[in-house]
């Protein structure tokens, strides 16, 4: 059973034979009944502080669970952000490496269409070199058969004689010049010889090949 200070001022003790001095009774059930004021006023005291540190506690709990969860989702939310990050790197990174494979392929493309043109402009200009050419050489050879034809033609009218004048008849006695004059009226017009058939129905023309180059 528990006493309080109100207990002990109230307790009477009944008066006995031979009993205890009254005085000292009551002064000794005073400093009890103050003793026990103050220890009750401790606990009072004791317990309500407890009961603050208990609601601190609770408060630290939940705020620890709270902070808890905070981290957990702070860290999951760096874990994804790093995932996406990572993700988004590599993408990144796949996409510049098909930008620099197409832009190097696309180069190579160029590259060859450049030389694959150049050599078809090379060719071409070597084919129309190799054409004019044989058309020099083509043009050498006629004009040095034309020249020789016309040398050949030259050298025959000059080693034939004169119309008048033939082989085996003898010449022609000096007449006066009216008989003269009639014997050229008489006389046909001596038609030319006809050049030899190698100049006939034969021209020159110099028209290069302009169909390619």
């Amino acid at each position: 059973m528990d006493l309080t200070p109100q207990d002990v001022n109230e307790k009477q003790f009944h008066d006995a034979w031979r009993g205890y001095n009254q005085e000292e009774v009551d002064d000794f059930l005073d400093r009890v009944s103050e003793s026990l004021d103050r220890l009750h006023r401790e606990n009072r005291q004791l317990q309500q502080r407890i009961s603050e540190l208990d609601q601190a506690v609770a408060a630290s709990r939940n705020t620890e669970e709270m902070l808890k969860k905070t981290l957990v989702t702070a860290q999951r939310a760096a874990e994804e952000a790093i995932a996406t990050a990572r993700a988004k790197a590599e993408e990144l990174i796949g996409e510049a490496e098909n930008r620099s494979r197409r832009a190097e392929e696309e180069a190579k493309r160029r590259s060859e269409t450049v030389e694959r043109e150049h050599l078809q402009r090379r060719r071409s200009l070597e084919e129309s070199l190799e054409r004019l050419q044989r058309f020099e050489a083509e043009l050498k050879d006629r004009l040095t058969r034309f020249l020789d034809q016309q040398k050949n033609a030259l050298g025959t009218l000059s080693s034939q004689p004169p119309p008048g004048q033939r082989s085996g008849q003898p010449p022609q006695q000096q007449q006066a010049p009216g008989q003269q004059q009639q014997q050229r009226q008489d006389t046909p017009t001596p038609v030319p010889q006809e050049q030899p058939a190698a100049t006939q129905g034969r021209s020159f023309s110099w028209r290069p090949d302009r169909s390619q180059g």
